[in-house]
């Protein structure tokens, strides 16, 4: 059989998922807010499966959803999904439109030319599409920008407002501070739409960073994707599980000896004998990739790269193998890196757990659920 050229993968790597952590995540929100769960699961379920990760939350007595894109959210009513959806992406064609309020499903609006598609959608249907009002407090993406609401008093003939968010951009310095700024933003923004006789419905302006840190801040509801999974940054969050980590056997082992070089360019050169790991999984598995598209931080950038000539061994990334961390040895490639196995007994099969970012990993990478 001749095999498809687009589909030839030899995947060493596994996504895990533990769905005890995913239960234990979702009853620590519950402590932390009594106000509506919107989950969201977008980027097929945090690389999980849509329906997979659905499933796990409707088990857990999560009833409201959250999805990124059309397809998202025909899928999940094709899986079955009768509770709320809400697709957090504006939809700009009346064709898509037409299919998604068909199936119930709930829309942002942001915009006026938003809004006059879904009335051109309720006019031909004769029903009222659902939606949820965007505000621009700050992130600059979609919604109405928070001081310039526009006149929207004959909105409630043709849309059905069931709620009212923003997405909050909270940078890491004086965070609470950032927030509480664009929260009176929102603020102001509802009372202008109420001013309008519009129902603002359902607040909701905490996402999984806010949630975790500041709770639902006063709001009727809270985004939470990240949370559910424990991949929400900041050491508040370690009351958190991580239930998602990527994990690979050690693919073979050497002896090499002391001033040998150890990957691209030479960055690692060995102060010792030593013994080491080669483990098959590297760019190309969505390991060891991470966020740097931030062009205004040119000053702590500098001072990283200071830190990194004069405390090496600070930022060396460690792994562990039956809860030992071992140190990674120069740079890691599309495919391999290697990691120090010296005065270890560590051998050939032993699985190498690697912390990351399951929106990452490949979809050839193998899904496995465990407890």
């Amino acid at each position: 059989m001749e095999q498809n050229e687009n589909q030839i993968f030899d995947k060493q790597t596994t996504l895990v998922i533990d769905r005890a952590a995913i239960s234990h995540n979702i009853k620590v929100i519950r402590k932390i807010t009594d106000k509506q769960i919107i989950a969201v699961i977008k980027e097929n379920g945090y690389g999980m499966g849509l329906k997979a990760e659905y499933d796990l939350l409707k088990k857990n007595g999560l009833d409201y959803f959250a999805v990124t894109n059309t397809a998202e959210a025909l899928a999940l009513r094709s899986f079955g999904c009768t509770e709320t959806i809400l697709l957090l992406t504006p939809c700009m064609s009346y064709e898509e439109a037409v299919k998604l309020n068909n199936a119930n499903i709930t829309f942002v609006v942001g915009s006026i030319i938003q809004a006059n598609i879904l009335k051109k959608v309720s006019e031909a249907g004769g029903s009222k599409p659902h939606v949820h009002i965007a505000i621009d407090t700050g992130m600059g993406r979609y919604g109405f920008f928070w001081n310039q609401i526009p006149d929207l008093s004959e909105i409630n003939k043709y849309i059905q407002v069931d709620g009212c968010y923003t997405h909050l951009h909270g940078r890491p310095k004086k965070y609470k501070e950032n927030v509480n700024t664009q929260l009176e933003r929102f603020k102001t923004a509802l009372k202008a739409l109420k001013s309008q006789g519009i129902n603002t419905g359902l607040r909701h302006v905490s996402n999984s960073q806010a949630t975790v840190l500041l709770g639902d801040l006063g709001m009727d509801g809270v985004r939470v994707g990240s949370a559910i999974i424990g991949k929400t940054s900041y050491h508040q969050a370690r009351r958190l599980k991580c239930a998602m980590w990527t994990e690979a056997p050690i693919y073979q082992t050497m002896e090499l000896p002391k001033g040998s070089t150890v990957g691209y360019l030479a960055t690692a050169k060995l102060k010792r004998d030593s013994r080491l790991g080669i483990v098959r999984a590297g760019h190309a598995d969505g390991i060891f990739l991470s966020y740097s598209d931030i062009p205004d931080q040119f000053l702590s950038g500098v001072l990283h790269l200071i830190s990194l000539k004069l405390r090496p061994k600070h930022h060396i990334r460690t792994f562990t193998i039956n809860g030992k961390h071992v140190p990674i040895v120069g740079c890691a490639g599309v495919s391999h890196f290697t990691i120090d196995l010296t005065n270890t007994s560590f051998k050939v099969g032993d699985m190498v757990r690697i912390e990351s970012n399951p929106l990452m990993a490949h979809p050839a990478v193998p899904r496995k659920f465990i407890n």
